[in-house]
């Protein structure tokens, strides 16, 4: 987990560039305006992956501690074909 929080964190964002590379079906989930991740950068994550889903849950950084029913749902919903 250290790793993973120093590349989210590392301001040059030096990792973007494989973020094309990524062939899985990817979901990404933002928290809205109280979460500390910023919408654009996530909105500019989800273009840079080639089938990336975004959505955004307005329940801050943990969207599934702070609203685990609509999480759920997003993940569920996503999951099923």
């Amino acid at each position: 987990m250290p790793s993973l929080i120093g590349e989210a964190n590392d301001p040059t964002r030096r990792w973007w560039p494989q973020l094309p590379h990524i062939t899985a079906p990817t979901l990404l989930i933002g928290g809205g305006p109280t979460s500390s991740i910023p919408a654009d950068e996530l909105a500019e994550v989800a273009r840079r992956v080639p089938d990336c889903t975004l959505v955004t849950i307005p329940a801050g950084h943990h969207v599934h501690a702070a609203d685990p029913e609509a999480f759920s749902d997003v993940v569920l919903g996503w999951l099923r074909p």
